[in-house]
């Protein structure tokens, strides 16, 4: 079947067999004389692609010839699934009529389904399109039809951030004739004991595209990536110094911390150096974490001799250890006062990007991450014995509000316990099996790891089989709740959940974490299975139609369409992990190219597209304004201008990338590391 956009509609083409054999060759033609044409191509080896159960695989070419008019607008070719087979992924989500999967969010392209026995995906040919993108392409799987489609048509962003179709005729161009749209079917035996397991769409992606570009181009030398860090920390701790750094005494103990987010506008010297986009701030919280990024930047002032950084990192580190517990828990998020005074700011439990009332209740995430990177300074930084105690209270209550399946709440009030019915099962609960593990690495107790075992059968068995990647980020964030987005309910034209890529990141190092604690195989076999499904969110390419470099870089979710986001640098360092755990050489490569693309999109001049992209939006920017950079690439906030942002926010963007860089560079030698008891 052909859907059409003639006459300003659409309209469904009914396609007939040829007479000649062959695999599938089928053709239509309408009044205007335009000619359709879908052949199938079974490709009979695909040995080279050296893919472990592959069955069969084939390549599938859509033709249009245009009539007199030589005009074409939308074309979608139309194909029944096997009934059996159940839609388990596809890379974005549509979910009203009209709707679609753009190109714009083409990483790691595939729509993948399957039944007992099989696993089958639909692919995109990337390197046909890379070379014959005459009109954008378009994919989708519509749950009621239980169909795939594939093709072209124009398409505009709807919301945060759908696309919706809206074809718009063209004519082809001089030197074409035809347009053509290619794409692959492949279709896996498997187990029918295992469900959802995307590996071999993954090490087909790879096969196609991720390994040809990020082999032959040849891994980056990590070195040569400390420019940007030495950008980064002149930027923040130099030039713009006296907006960024922000140092002042609580409890009558003096902490610090880079502000939590500042806008190009407020370039010193220009008179907005004290208008805020966002509150004045500090943060340790999941995303905007100023102990992961001082961590950074103690290790790079301890490998260049710059005492000064190592001094503020540890002025980050106290006001971590400022933050008031309550029976263990404590608030992530302190908020400078009215005046812009943080001798009159406060501490509030749970920091913005949370459901509406939340404010007292502690985001218990946020909690379990920076005791994390406690746990990393007192480990590889700092042996301070008031992070052991810190921490200690923290997870002692922590334990307290375990349920019996393994799961954690998400947002609890400290005093009275109070359990929010938001995510009170769901993927953030990795990160407190991420904790777990650490605490027993430094402290081992049989009862943490018996929690952690319990946290993990519950993320295998009701996150992991269903797909079920929802956390903060995906409701209360940009990307927010509607009608046709609501936390803990299914997509109503695919039957999938709403995700996102953090749950994924957690669960994979906490997996990953619970293997090096109990050498049981079966922990790295489901970690391997998420970094699969983490690793649909890569890309894989760099599509013509964007500007920057996107190679190696990651997207957000299925219902946002960022490019070059800065949760990259987090994932570079857990690739490299399973790199060194299992010899796997994709994920060396991935892992190089994710931290590469982490610096993409600073203004500096060793990205001179971004570059001058910058200064054309910001045209006060010059040399003092190396290092400022976006958190991200088509983020559709409502102000980017030609793609450029109007902010920064260091724990997340080019602090945090230079913290990566540092820990890949600088793995501390426990052996030799500072002691202080």
């Amino acid at each position: 079947m052909i859907n059409a956009h003639v006459g300003g509609h659409w309209q469904r083409i009914r396609m007939t067999p040829k007479l000649e054999p062959s695999v599938g060759d089928y053709e239509a033609r309408t009044a205007d004389g335009t000619a359709y044409r879908i052949r199938f191509n079974s490709i009979q080896d695909s040995g080279k692609l050296k893919l472990p159960g592959l069955a069969q695989m084939w390549k599938v070419e859509i033709e249009i010839r245009p009539g007199s008019s030589n005009v074409v607008a939308g074309v979608q070719a139309e194909f029944p699934a096997d009934r059996g087979m159940n839609c388990i992924w596809k890379p974005h989500l549509s979910p009203s009529e009209g709707m679609t999967i753009g190109d714009k969010v083409f990483r790691s392209p595939a729509i993948v389904l399957e039944d007992a026995a099989r696993l089958a995906a639909l692919i995109p040919d990337l390197d046909h399109m890379e070379k014959n993108r005459i009109i954008p392409h378009v994919m989708d799987y519509v749950q009621d039809r239980h169909a795939l489609l594939y093709g072209c048509s124009d398409y505009t962003e709807k919301g945060h951030v759908y696309y919706e179709l809206t074809p718009v005729p063209r004519s082809l161009p001089d030197n074409a004739d035809q347009l053509v749209m290619k794409f692959y079917f492949m279709e896996w035996k498997k187990c029918p004991s295992v469900t959802r397991d995307l590996r071999p769409v993954e090490q087909a992606l790879w096969a196609l595209y991720g390994g040809p570009r990020m082999e032959v181009v040849g891994l980056p030398e990590l070195r040569e990536l400390e420019t940007y860090a030495s950008h980064t920390y002149a930027w923040a701790f130099d030039r713009w110094k006296d907006v960024t750094w922000q140092q002042f005494e609580l409890n009558g103990t003096q902490v610090g911390g880079v502000v939590f987010i500042v806008k190009a506008t407020q370039k010193p010297g220009l008179g907005q150096e004290n208008v805020w986009r966002e509150p004045k701030s500090l943060w340790n919280q999941a995303w905007f974490c100023s102990l992961r990024s001082a961590y950074g930047y103690y290790l790079w002032g301890r490998n260049r001799g710059r005492p000064d950084w190592m001094d503020k990192a540890l002025l980050a580190l106290e006001f971590a250890l400022q933050a008031p517990q309550t029976d263990g828990l404590f608030p992530g998020y302190y908020e400078a006062g009215e005046d812009q005074s943080w001798d009159r700011g406060q501490w509030i439990m749970s920091p913005p990007r949370r459901p509406p009332g939340h404010a007292d209740f502690v985001h218990l995430p946020d909690s379990s991450w920076t005791c994390c990177w406690l746990l990393k300074w007192y480990r590889d930084l700092k042996r301070d014995r008031r992070i052991l105690d810190y921490v200690e209270a923290y997870v002692n209550r922590l334990l307290t509000l375990q349920s019996e399946n393994g799961s954690f709440p998400s947002w609890v009030r400290p005093v009275s316990g109070e359990v929010s019915p938001y995510l009170q099962e769901s993927p953030e609960c990795s990160l407190h099996l991420m904790l777990l593990c650490l605490w027993n690495e430094i402290r081992p107790n049989r009862t943490v790891l018996q929690a952690a075992e319990r946290t993990a059968s519950f993320i295998s068995e009701r996150i992991l089989l269903t797909g079920r990647w929802e956390d903060f980020e995906t409701y209360w964030s940009c990307a927010s709740q509607w009608e046709g987005k609501q936390h803990g309910e299914l997509d109503r034209r695919s039957g999938l959940y709403n995700q996102c890529t953090f749950g994924m990141y957690w669960t994979a190092e906490g997996f990953k974490e619970l293997y090096r604690a109990t050498s049981n195989p079966v922990y790295l076999n489901e970690g391997e299975r998420v970094l699969a499904e983490l690793s649909l969110y890569q890309q894989l390419w760099e599509p013509p139609y964007f500007p920057v470099p996107t190679l190696g870089g990651f997207g957000v979710m299925n219902s946002d369409d960022e490019w070059n986001d800065a949760r990259q640098s987090l994932f570079a360092l857990t690739y490299f992990d399973y790199y060194a755990l299992t010899g796997n050489w994709s994920y060396r490569a991935r892992g190089a190219w994710a931290m590469k693309a982490s610096f993409y999109m600073m203004y500096c001049p060793e990205n001179p597209v971004v570059k001058r992209m910058f200064e054309k939006v910001h045209p006060h920017f010059d040399e003092a304004d190396y290092g400022f950079h976006m958190e991200n690439y088509n983020h559709h906030d409502g102000t980017a201008v030609d793609g450029i942002g109007e902010f920064t926010i260091f724990d997340w963007g080019n602090g945090a990338a230079a913290a990566s860089l540092a820990e890949l560079l600088f793995r501390p030698d426990n052996d030799k590391e500072d002691s202080f008891e």
